[in-house]
């Protein structure tokens, strides 16, 4: 592992480490597990309390490096939600069973202290025998939530229980039998018994906030919960963006000042910008923005509310503002996965972009799923290309390609990375790939649409140029 620790701060591909530590013999990755673990055990635990070697989903390792800091925060209490198993006779309430999950993820996620795995990636679970012991190893948390639901009539009953993930021994477990008019103190009563069982040191203040952002209307919340089973369902396109808008949109009739669904309803318009599914993408960021304000408005201490705003000041290029509200949010709580999210870009808008790798990669912790590795490898990538890490950058941007072969971002910038390392064949070849998928792709244009500082923008092209391409 002596080129690991030779090459701090950089992420090595598993390809590396194995042709430096076995040549050219045949031998499988898990060996390569193996002894990273070993090596984990000898050394401890950084200063930070974090691993001294850094796992990235799908590429490689990385030596913690006093040069690029560790994200602040403390990662002792780390958990796990199960989808809910539907009791129901009628199997359609599946998305109610998921959407209590789903909220009590969401409350759980603005516990100061406490890391929660994204619903993307806890939920791969569903339908399976699930050994909580196997759930901790894959998703590496300590603690697993799991549960069922039956909904019948005028009545709700759901049984949960937490366990400890090292042993399986259950921590806590209870079933609550009530009207369904009273689902909503059941999620209280399950975040308060969850802080409890962890022993997390939290405020009244603190604990209360977690459900902050809710309805007491019932039709409200079956109404969101179908319009963010829709919202995380496999298939994304106009028609689904459609049925998701009517669907959270009537949930915010019935309750004008319900936060949270005002804030999905503002990441549906983001989507659809990003997308450019309708002939008003700006109408649609604006949208966007101005249900961001609502929230915040409704609000102030709603954490996702200073998100959306920051996320979309980001997309309008109002660096600005942005700042004020990554910052807002992260003081919140700087363990939510939302922060590590926006202190990663922060970082990029303030141009020292290798302090956005760790941040990056903790998002990949906190959601290991196939369709967050495919989002997070973009922005590491970038990261590395703007910090001038090309041979990295390069390493990243090609095992995107691997997971997602149609791109055409990841090849732009590909291609500007090998121009940058005289690697002018392979640019070519790779610009050659990015035509093919997408004809009419203008690397300025696409560039200047993109939250990225002008100097940034010079090096793509700048890359793109030494190998003679017309961008």
């Amino acid at each position: 592992m002596a080129s690991l620790f030779g090459r701090p701060g950089e992420v090595l591909t598993k390809t590396e480490l194995l042709d430096a530590a076995w040549g050219s013999a045949a031998i499988e990755e898990s060996n390569l597990s193996v002894q990273v673990a070993a090596l984990r055990k000898v050394l401890g635990p950084s200063p930070t309390g974090g691993e001294w070697i850094v796992t990235v989903p799908r590429v490689g390792y990385r030596f913690a490096s006093p040069a690029i800091p560790s994200p602040a925060n403390s990662e002792r209490s780390s958990v796990a939600v199960l989808p809910f198993v539907n009791l129901s006779s009628d199997p359609e309430q599946a998305f109610f069973a998921d959407g209590l999950a789903e909220e009590i993820i969401v409350a759980l996620g603005r516990l100061p202290g406490l890391l929660v795995i994204a619903r993307n990636s806890s939920f791969a679970y569903r339908g399976s025998d699930v050994d909580v012991r196997k759930v901790g190893s894959d998703l590496d948390v300590r603690y697993v939530l799991s549960g069922s639901v039956r909904r019948g009539g005028n009545r709700v009953r759901m049984s949960a229980q937490l366990a400890d993930a090292g042993s399986g021994a259950h921590l806590w477990a209870e079933t609550f039998d009530r009207e369904l008019a009273d689902v909503f103190a059941i999620q209280d009563e399950v975040t308060r018994r969850i802080v409890d069982a962890l022993k997390l040191k939290l405020t009244p203040a603190q604990t209360a906030g977690a459900t902050d952002g809710g309805t007491n209307d019932i039709a409200a919340l079956d109404l969101l919960m179908r319009g963010r089973a829709i919202l995380n369902g496999p298939t994304q396109n106009l028609e689904v963006h459609r049925r998701t808008i009517d669907l959270i949109g009537r949930a915010i009739k019935r309750d004008p000042s319900y936060v949270d669904a005002i804030g999905e309803l503002a990441i549906a318009y983001h989507v659809d910008y990003l997308n450019r599914w309708t002939e008003d993408p700006d109408g649609s960021l604006r949208e966007a923005q101005r249900l961001g304000d609502r929230m915040v408005e409704l609000a102030p201490n709603h954490q996702f509310g200073h998100f959306v705003v920051a996320l979309t000041a980001m997309v309008a290029r109002d660096f600005d503002r942005f700042r004020r509200e990554a910052a807002i949010t992260v003081a919140l709580n700087p363990d939510a996965g939302i922060a590590s999210d926006l202190q990663g870009h922060l970082s990029l808008a303030n141009e020292v972009p290798l302090e956005a790798i760790p941040h990056f990669e903790r998002c990949m912790r906190l959601d290991p799923s196939l369709s967050a590795t495919i989002l997070y490898l973009q922005f590491l990538g970038r990261a590395y290309f703007y910090g001038g890490r090309y041979e990295t950058a390069v390493a990243v941007f090609r095992e995107r390609i691997l997971l997602m072969p149609d791109t055409d971002a990841s090849r732009g910038y590909l291609a500007a990375a090998l121009g940058h390392l005289g690697k002018v064949e392979e640019a070519r070849q790779v610009w050659s790939e990015l035509m093919a998928i997408n004809p009419g792709y203008v690397m300025a244009e696409r560039l200047n649409r993109t939250a990225v500082q002008p100097r940034q923008i010079e090096m793509v092209l700048a890359g793109a140029r030494k190998a003679g391409l017309t961008v």
